[in-house]
């Protein structure tokens, strides 16, 4: 039978590495973003670090051998990438913003258009509310008048071109702190895990062993769902004959992965405008594109995210969302580990929980 100063401690411990499993990554993200490029590098490291022992197995390469052509090879997915974005996504979007600049008295008009057949159903809404959303579709009307996207674009793209000398920078130090970690990874781990005990070293291996399967695992599930949601959307576009498909399927996979929000957040209120433009075959394509996509995520989202992270749907969508609140767009990733990190915690016996049962 436990004391209460006993049980009080135990109580505090597990207080207090639960709160630390939360508190940690936000911190580590606030108080050193100077460290980002390296950490970056690290993470890539592990993840690059496969690729290297297998070329390693399979071909009887020496270490530097190896790492310099897993780095290359990297070299060169970053290379196409960029080139793609370039040739493609940067072109369609100067496209796409020249044709709504020089469409914008037509889509004023739709607009007025739209506001003159919602009337009669502002006015059965108060008088304040309504008299708001009259005022917001004229602001909006004003604001299309008035915008000039092409130019803003080339005075971000001008922005961007004078901090180039400090990206090129960063991304060098990166690349290099790439190769350097690939090359010293396995000292690295080995100079990490000499700071601990016989008998507690076995319990770090195992917690982040766990917790780095599970990473790579949630962001290669992350990524092999974004990457069939740009071809499902990308294919169907392109079916449905629909300009800036690269763009559009772009789009499509950034509101993806935002929580809450989905395809559906991104077809849904194009589907409307079509059909309210009469043009029904795109609506109903549209709507097809969408089912195809939700049914085809849905099949494969809860195989994927189970196998490769470990945490229950719930569980998961819980830590994304409140990630999401609290820390942005990071907290969608750090959250979901802290959850793992817990989990680990309790496999190896550093939180037990069955002692703290009332």
């Amino acid at each position: 039978m436990l004391s209460m100063v006993e049980y009080s401690k135990r109580v505090f411990i597990a207080v207090v590495i639960i709160i630390a499993t939360m508190v940690v990554p936000y911190v580590i993200y606030r108080v050193f973003p100077h460290f980002t490029p390296f950490i970056l590098a690290y993470f890539t490291a592990l993840l690059l670090d496969p690729l290297g022992l297998w070329l390693r197995k399979n071909f009887k390469l020496n270490k530097l051998a190896s790492v310099t052509i897993t780095n290359l090879l990297f070299l060169g997915g970053i290379g196409l990438l960029g080139y793609f974005i370039i040739s493609k996504i940067y072109v369609q979007l100067v496209g796409l913003l020249t044709y709504i600049q020089n469409n914008s008295a037509t889509i004023q008009t739709w607009i007025l258009g739209i506001s003159r057949d919602i009337q009669s159903t502002i006015r059965l809404l108060p008088y304040e509310t309504a008299a708001q959303i009259n005022s917001m579709i004229i602001n909006a009307i004003n604001d299309l008048a008035n915008l000039n996207l092409v130019s803003q674009l080339g005075a971000y793209t001008i922005n961007l071109s004078t901090a180039i000398p400090n990206i090129f920078f960063i991304v060098l130090i990166y690349l290099i702190s790439v190769f350097l970690f690939n090359m010293q990874l396995d000292n690295i781990h080995r100079r990490f895990y000499s700071f601990f005990k016989d008998s507690s070293r076995r319990k770090v291996i195992y917690i982040i062993g766990d917790l780095k399967k599970a990473t790579f695992g949630f962001l290669k599930a992350q990524g092999i769902l974004s990457i069939v949601t740009f071809l499902l959307a990308f294919i169907g576009l392109i079916i449905l004959r629909v300009d800036y498909a690269a763009l559009i399927s772009l789009f499509v996979v950034l509101v993806d992965v935002l929580p809450i929000l989905g395809v559906g957040s991104a077809f849904t209120p194009w589907i409307i405008v079509a059909a309210l433009q009469g043009n029904l075959f795109l609506a109903l394509g549209l709507a097809i594109l969408l089912m195809v996509i939700i049914v085809v995520r849905r099949v494969i989202e809860p195989k994927i995210l189970g196998e490769r992270i470990g945490l229950g749907a719930l569980a998961t969508l819980v830590s994304i969302w409140i990630g999401f609140k609290v820390m942005g767009i990071i907290g969608i990733f750090l959250l979901p580990l802290a959850f793992i990190f817990y989990k680990a915690l309790v496999k190896v016996g550093v939180i037990n929980i069955d002692r703290f049962r009332f």
